[in-house]
């Protein structure tokens, strides 16, 4: 970095909203946060600089923070919710960072004397409205105008998402930066006998399976998926293939725990309920593929973590997960079981699926947290 820009940033200060990370349980956003966290506090900070990371209370996983990065563990006692709004909001008032980087939540209305970075992750409430109630929809509408009036650069996590923000709220492209996502290949490198073991784990004997990983909900197509399943079953009844959701229920568990019930196949259906960390390597290892009905994304990380575990991914024809999975992942119609079921015939083929395998271990190489840090730290030095 030049000297002039070097000198521009010293005894700059940067808060981050880590808050999401107190959570027990970390899917897709909590994910992005931690593994982009990570990454950052690998870059050394440059002289005076200074990182404040914001939480409700200490969040272990990170680990010991390196030189100039401190907590500003922030108490809301006796209400509930509210500490974005509330606590956070206070200390931004009267304690003000140069800059304040909101990677996940809401961007808090004290927020007003810091020049402010935040990621939108996706719009998927405008594209799939009828998956979220009326309450949800107005809270996610109303924070996506509070980040883009308040934000002076916008992260997103992909073309797509990007182009959905300038589509449907005029953003400008020059406000907005995409910074993809990554994934960590050596995650995926596991042994059998760590694939065994989670097959015990969640009673998966020796059986083929597809396999989905998030929300059990309407929003990722598992009525799709179960339809698509259902019929490939039908046509080859000589198989033992499961169907395998890892996730916990979200919008729709009534309407979905119905259609497995009724599913000709529903002892061949497996809910396992939250995966942790640990598990999903191997999951993803022993997978004869994976599947992405999705009806929407922002981005699609899963089918990253899949191509990285060297199993072949079918996925929707959405626009974000045709950006993600590029030629190394079947994309096929959401709602055409025919031509889902015949993509799974293809892997059949021995030659066809490893074909597939290795374009999608060639493809996980061009995303990693590295650059999605680098970027990051870009934008955030940049809007001093």
């Amino acid at each position: 970095m030049p000297t002039s820009v070097a000198c521009s940033l010293a005894n700059m200060k940067i808060g981050i909203d880590v808050n999401a990370l107190v959570r027990p349980q970390y899917t897709g956003v909590e994910r992005y946060v931690f593994e982009l966290l990570s990454e950052m506090m690998k870059t050394p900070l440059l002289t005076g600089e200074r990182v404040f990371l914001y939480a409700s209370q200490p969040v272990k996983e990170l680990g010991v923070l390196p030189a100039g990065w401190e907590w500003r563990i922030l108490t809301l006692p006796i209400l509930q919710k509210g500490w974005t709004h509330i606590r956070l909001s206070w200390e931004l008032m009267i304690n003000p960072p140069d800059v304040f980087f909101c990677p996940a939540h809401e961007v808090p209305l004290g927020a007003i004397r810091s020049k402010i970075v935040t990621t939108i992750h996706d719009i998927a409430f405008v594209h799939v409205p009828e998956v979220y109630s009326q309450a949800n929809r107005l809270r996610q509408a109303w924070a996506v105008r509070r980040a883009i009036r308040s934000a002076d650069k916008i992260l997103s996590v992909s073309q797509t998402t990007a182009d959905d923000l300038s589509e449907h709220y005029h953003v400008s492209q020059d406000k907005m930066i995409v910074t993809r996502l990554g994934i960590r290949p050596e995650k995926f490198e596991v042994t059998e006998d760590q694939i065994y073991e989670v097959r015990r784990v969640y009673q998966l004997s020796d059986a083929p399976y597809l396999l989905t990983v998030g929300r059990v909900e309407k929003k990722k197509g598992i009525e799709f998926l179960i339809d698509v399943f259902e019929a490939y079953a039908d046509k080859h009844a000589e198989s033992d293939l499961r169907l395998v959701l890892a996730g916990k229920f979200g919008h729709g568990q009534e309407v979905i725990e119905n259609r497995i019930n009724k599913s000709p196949v529903k002892d061949r259906i497996l809910v396992l309920g939250f995966v942790p960390e640990s598990h999903l390597a191997p999951l993803m290892n022993g997978a004869h593929a994976y599947m992405f009905p999705s009806t929407y994304e922002g981005f699609g990380i899963p089918a990253l973590e899949a191509m990285a575990s060297g199993t072949p991914v079918i996925a929707s024809d959405v626009p974000a997960l045709k950006e993600v999975c590029g030629e190394a992942g079947v994309i096929r119609s959401h709602g055409d079981v025919d031509a889902w079921v015949k993509a799974l015939e293809m892997f059949n083929i021995a030659e066809a699926r490893d074909g597939f395998v290795q374009n999608g271990l060639d493809l996980v190489k061009q995303f990693n947290w590295r650059d999605t840090a680098q970027k990051t730290w870009e934008v955030l030095r940049s809007v001093k």
